[in-house]
């Protein structure tokens, strides 16, 4: 959940929305990707295989509609789709992003940077898997945000971060 953490923070500076607008639930069948909800009410979603090459493709592409070979999505064969709340102790990843998008300014370099080092050291066996969100707090709890930070300070605060990493583990 800290990807889905990501994307809310995008979409908060992407989009302009408050984080209040922005909802993240658990769609257990993984087959819709998106959704928006429109002022009138409508919602418009994108649906498709469990996999992220459709959504990737759309991203990269976007308007164009490019062809992708695969499985395709049979509604016929689809019993139900479902949605859940995210249980916050199970995801603390998601918590901590919406923790890095209150504070603001530099938090959510931090709280991307300790992801990036972090899942880095878990692939190369260096730490297991529940620790890459104790790595993301120790970091977030470590650093004072800087309101609106200059790229330069936000490059440095990146290595900062990764530096913070390597000292400890």
């Amino acid at each position: 959940m800290v990807n889905k953490g990501l994307e809310v923070i995008e979409a908060k500076w992407l989009f302009g929305v408050g984080l209040d607008d922005v909802q993240v639930v658990v769609q257990p069948q993984s087959l819709i990707h998106s959704m928006v909800q429109f002022k009138d009410g409508a919602i418009m979603a994108q649906l498709g295989t469990p996999d992220m090459r459709l959504p990737i493709q759309y991203a990269l592409y976007y308007p164009e509609r490019r062809f992708l070979a695969g499985e395709r999505v049979d509604f016929g064969k689809i019993a139900q789709i479902t949605f859940e709340n995210p249980d916050p102790e199970n995801f603390r990843g998601l918590a901590l992003a919406y923790q890095a998008a209150t504070v603001g300014g530099s938090m959510p370099t931090v709280f991307n940077a300790a992801n990036e080092k972090a899942v880095a050291k878990f692939l190369n066996r260096k730490i297991g898997f529940l620790d890459i969100t104790d790595i993301i707090e120790y970091c977030m709890s470590m650093h004072k945000a800087i309101p609106n930070p200059t790229v330069e300070q936000i490059l440095d605060i990146e290595q900062w971060t990764y530096e913070l990493i390597e000292s400890r583990w």
